[in-house]
């Protein structure tokens, strides 16, 4: 019996089948037109003169994290530059397919940016359902066809679309958690990550990382300093025109605050342990405040935190609007960031812009953000963090200082800076 051929090459079969069975002329010439359409779209996208980056945008096809924000910022401050040609790739490359969700934040546009996608519109010889079958089976060739000069994996991979595409492959690697703290991975993923992390180790031809910290840790893993460069963040929504408004309800009016998913590699357990060995110490310690939700391991914390709320000296608000984190921020007598890994740390670059004195973990990447604007105790010594949270709270000049200098530092932090080292890095990588 012979062999089937590839689902590709039936599915154009099919619609060939289907040309000789239903071809009334007026579908027949529809159906060429429609067909030369795609080939005229894909010989003028080859044509273009500026460098042309294929962005991978999958990660706005759910809730905007840290690296949704990331993406979002970096095409919003490259939306009208007239030297790079943005094309966004993501789930929808068939328009109209009901099958793929919709994005749930809104792309950005701009004379530098192109949507690319597909539809299959009534009037073919075959039904548009049929058609649109046919163009997802076809994605990669298609996307491979528009010949970018650089593939940009903005999350950690590349998309399975991009993989018959030739351009210089350019990939953000915000962390190396699965390797450097794999006890705060969740086992389930932490393995298949890995994996994927390798095979994008090996298909890259530049790293963009947001620290020289995450840089040095993927050169000990025998990645060439070549081929990696480090661009920081700017701010989150935050830092980005956010207006303050009121505390959220329960928010007491003198607070410690700490911002982040409570899960392991965050660290709150430490920071419980701090916050009872200083009430032991002061009698007036302020109560600490938690914005974020609960992750992964969460069960093994909620107990100390439902105590700690029961005896009155924390309050957790769970996930609060920007505007109210906003208000969190400025208002807080100090923030508090006892993480034991970082590839940026956001919440200290928040805490800088609005003022608020930071007191955080002793490890690289902090230090590297924060320097001299910041406190630092090692996030396995809860006595030293309550050392140093006293300090603080002691010493009214101390707090004044490292204000003044969190906000010279949260200068340095710029979206626009970092869209343009990135272009820079894109231009490289296709040279």
């Amino acid at each position: 019996m012979a062999e089937k051929p590839p689902s590709r090459v039936r599915a154009v079969l099919d619609a060939g089948h289907a040309v000789l069975r239903l071809g009334s002329p007026r579908r027949l010439r529809r159906t060429w037109l429609w067909i030369r359409e795609i080939a005229e779209e894909v010989r003028r996208r080859r044509a273009e003169p500026r460098l042309t980056v294929a962005v991978d945008v999958n990660s706005f096809y759910e809730p905007l994290t840290g690296v949704g924000w990331y993406l979002h910022q970096i095409l919003l401050h490259l939306a009208e530059r007239d030297d790079v040609r943005l094309r966004l790739y993501g789930q929808r490359l068939v328009h109209g397919d009901p099958w793929i969700p919709r994005p749930v934040a809104d792309l950005p546009a701009g004379s530098a940016i192109e949507r690319i996608d597909y539809d299959a519109p009534d009037g073919l010889v075959i039904k548009p359902w049929r058609g649109r079958q046919v163009l997802r089976r076809l994605a990669s060739l298609l996307m491979a066809a528009d010949g970018n000069q650089v593939l940009f994996a903005p999350n950690y991979l590349f998309p399975p679309l991009f993989w018959l595409a030739r351009g210089a492959r350019v990939a953000t690697l915000h962390d190396l958690g699965v390797w450097k703290v794999p006890w705060a991975v969740r086992p389930d993923s932490g393995e298949a990550l890995r994996q994927l992390l390798e095979r994008t180790l090996f298909e890259a031809d530049l790293f963009l990382t947001p620290s020289e910290a995450v840089r040095r840790e993927l050169i000990e893993r025998r990645v060439a300093a070549s081929r990696v460069r480090a661009i920081h963040h700017g701010t989150g929504l935050v830092g980005e025109g956010a207006i303050a408004s009121s505390k959220p309800a329960r928010t007491p009016p003198r607070y410690a605050l700490h911002v982040g998913t409570v899960e392991p590699r965050k660290n709150v357990p430490t920071l419980l342990a701090a916050w009872r060995l200083l009430r032991s110490r002061r009698a007036d310690p302020p109560p600490l405040v938690l914005c974020g939700g609960f992750g992964w391991k969460a069960e093994e914390v909620l107990r100390e935190i439902a105590a700690a709320e029961t005896e009155g000296w924390l309050v957790h608000l769970g996930y609060v609007r920007t505007e109210e984190l906003a208000a969190l921020y400025g208002g807080a007598e100090l923030v508090v960031l006892p993480s034991f890994y970082e590839g940026f740390g956001l919440p200290a670059v928040e805490a800088m812009r609005a003022g608020a004195p930071l007191l955080a973990s002793d490890i690289p990447v902090l230090r590297e953000v924060a320097g001299d604007a910041a406190l630092y105790a090692p996030p396995d010594r809860p006595d030293l963090w309550a050392d140093r949270a006293g300090e603080l709270l002691a010493d009214a000049g101390l707090r004044a200082d490292l204000r003044r200098r969190g906000l010279e530092r949260a200068r340095l932090f710029d979206w626009e800076r970092a869209a343009e080292e990135t272009v820079r890095a894109f231009r490289d990588a296709a040279l």
